[in-house]
């Protein structure tokens, strides 16, 4: 008589299996749905902003996003170590079903001093976000030739709105470390979509630059239902004072964050910048012509970042448990199919502009006669973003950002930061060059100033700190 067999677990659908051999768990697939969703509702928007605004009007609403990219000069790298400080506790600890944090006494009270901590850090960094970066950007829009644009109080909104998001971005942060992530990419990815259709609708009904300030003031509802309805408990008993080890900000959050800060502002220059470059050198059209292009490409890198992201207390998890080869096998797949998926959307995205170019002044059958309409925004699309050539260069530009951003998602958890010299220097040197070709050729000259310095620069170095890495490892 056979004995019984215990019920094989029912075979997953060949979706799931696909999703899984390409390491995707909840927390990559709202990452990406939010991503997907921006990359693919981007061309709606690019249309709306084709055919309300005007080149000028394009130009500042683009110049608007760069400057408040700034934030990075007052957040100073705290988000990551936040994440990776919290990762290191999480562990030890776990959400009850009412909701509230339980674990090891000595893990909460470390975890609670440091919600305490950046707490405090983001409220001194929104207030210095407002009288810095506010006025500074208040003064450079002042300094530009006179426009029919009405931008200052849009500006004035949005710096407002943006330190008060300042101000509630520990809390995130601190829900991602404690591997909240699948659900706070769920919000985010909600607040993606629901920030586009205001976004898009502010746009239509003519509102001008006060489109960005509706896509400011949607991150903050969202993010703020978060904190004080979905999350509340944790909230409650995470900001609780109680007595027992707490976390040195000298000895464990300086050492990293200083190197992290100084990345942080110099990787300006190698995103936001070339956008009020462009504007200050080239003039508002220009800026307006890149600030569309490169915010899809920015986008597309950001979606190809989400499986590193998304797995970030993952890796802090592993490293706490010394579980090494996890960790490597983890980090090969994520690296592999995150760089795919970079590669076709840079090339889907070429295409899509060389398609664009080739329409040029095609004029439709008098058959097609209904379809004017849409034809001439098309056409008028073409004339809005850049360039082929400039388009493939900046393309490009993204690979080594790319490898950049996966090395360092590797070593961070170890709590080590080999990275600052290189990565500032590349930062910088880029800008340089960037500012430097850019204010004379253009968009062409910055795009060539990203390619020669990431691709002689920091693709080898990166490499070769990875290398030496993991050598010493073993």
């Amino acid at each position: 008589m056979t004995e019984p067999r215990d019920p094989q677990p029912p075979r997953r659908s060949w979706p799931r299996r696909l999703l899984n051999r390409m390491e995707v768990n909840r927390a990559v697939f709202y990452a990406l749905v939010n991503r997907c969703w921006q990359f693919l509702t981007g061309p709606i928007t690019m249309l709306l902003v084709v055919a309300f605004f005007s080149s000028e009007l394009q130009g500042y609403y683009y110049t608007f996003g760069a400057l408040i990219a700034l934030q990075a000069f007052v957040e100073m790298g705290m988000q990551v170590v936040t994440v990776y400080l919290t990762s290191h506790e999480w562990h030890k600890l776990e959400i009850d079903e009412r909701g509230y944090l339980t674990g090891e006494s000595s893990a909460l009270s470390r975890l609670r001093s440091l919600a305490a901590l950046v707490l405090k850090w983001y409220a001194i960094a929104g207030t210095l976000f407002v009288l810095a970066i506010g006025l500074a950007g208040y003064y450079f829009f002042l300094s530009q030739p006179e426009t029919d644009v009405i931008w200052r109080a849009p500006w004035i909104c949005i710096v407002g709105l943006t330190a008060v998001n300042l101000m509630a971005a520990p809390c995130i942060s601190l829900l991602d470390g404690c591997n909240q992530m699948s659900v706070t990419n769920r919000y985010r990815a909600m607040q993606g979509v629901m920030g586009t259709l205001v976004v898009c609708g502010t746009i239509f009904s003519g509102a001008g630059l006060w489109a960005c300030v509706a896509g400011s003031a949607v991150r903050l509802v969202w993010e703020l239902w978060l904190i004080a309805v979905r999350y509340r408990r944790f909230f409650a008993t995470l900001l609780k004072p109680q007595p027992g080890p707490q976390v040195n900000w000298s000895e464990e959050v300086w050492p990293l964050q200083w190197k992290l800060a100084v990345q942080a502002m110099a990787a300006y220059f190698t995103s936001a910048f070339v956008i009020p470059l462009m504007f200050e050198y080239q003039g508002a059209e220009v800026a307006g012509q890149l600030g569309l292009t490169w915010t899809a490409l920015m986008t597309l890198q950001m979606a190809a970042n989400s499986w590193m992201l998304a797995r970030a207390p993952l890796f802090g998890s592993l490293v706490s448990q010394n579980d090494i080869t996890e960790l490597n096998r983890v980090f090969r797949r994520l690296s592999q199919v995150s760089t795919v998926a970079l590669l076709t959307g840079g090339a889907l995205f070429c295409l899509v502009v060389w398609l664009l170019q080739l329409i040029k002044g095609v004029e439709l059958p008098v058959a097609w006669n209904s379809f004017e309409p849409a034809w001439s925004l098309i056409q008028k699309v073409q004339t809005r973003i850049l360039p082929l050539y400039p388009t493939v260069l900046l393309t490009l530009s993204l690979f080594p950002i790319h490898i950049a951003q996966c090395v360092m998602a590797y070593i961070r958890p170890f709590k080590q930061e080999p990275f600052l010299v290189l990565n500032t220097i590349y930062q910088l040197l880029t800008g340089l060059l960037v500012w430097y070709f850019g204010k004379t050729y253009g968009p062409v000259g910055a795009g060539w100033g990203f390619l020669i310095v990431g691709y002689l620069l920091s693709v080898p170095g990166f490499l070769l700190i990875l290398k030496r890495f993991v050598s010493r490892m073993n």
